[in-house]
């Protein structure tokens, strides 16, 4: 659709790599959304560096700034005197994309149900216990 609208556009590198910046804002975004709903949901990060008590806070502005930061993408492509698909042609391209991809979720749900992915493999399990070492309690 970008590289079609482009043909009539009067600027079509522009609106090319902005189609592309957007899609990498978006990408991130649904990482940073991810990683805001593990927090809310109790999700502690573990490692050498974690944000500690600022972790929620610097999660919930880094949404916020791309959220902002995609809008900002989208409402300046816009020129005083061209046509509205020329205006628009970057955030319609990115609600076409994101829209086929909800379609295309809704129909192919085999991650959900159909999957036989192992579940919850990122985190090692713990060894099983010898049984020799469990009967002297160790």
């Amino acid at each position: 659709m970008i590289v079609l609208g482009s043909k009539v556009s009067t600027n079509a590198v522009t609106k090319i790599i902005s189609f592309a910046e957007l899609g990498i804002y978006l990408g991130f975004q649904l990482v940073v959304l991810a990683a805001l709903r593990a927090r809310l949901k109790g999700w502690v990060p573990s490692g050498q560096y974690t944000l500690g008590r600022w972790g929620l806070l610097v999660n919930v502005c880094a949404l916020a700034y791309g959220v902002l930061a995609i809008g900002n993408m989208i409402w300046s492509s816009r020129t005083p005197g061209t046509p509205w698909y020329d205006d628009w042609i970057v955030g319609v391209s990115g609600v076409v994309v994101v829209g086929l991809g909800l379609v295309y979720l809704a129909l192919h749900r085999t991650a959900a149900t159909r999957s036989d992915a192992p579940f919850n493999d990122a985190i090692p399990a713990q060894p099983p216990v010898p049984p020799s070492l469990e009967a002297a309690g160790a």
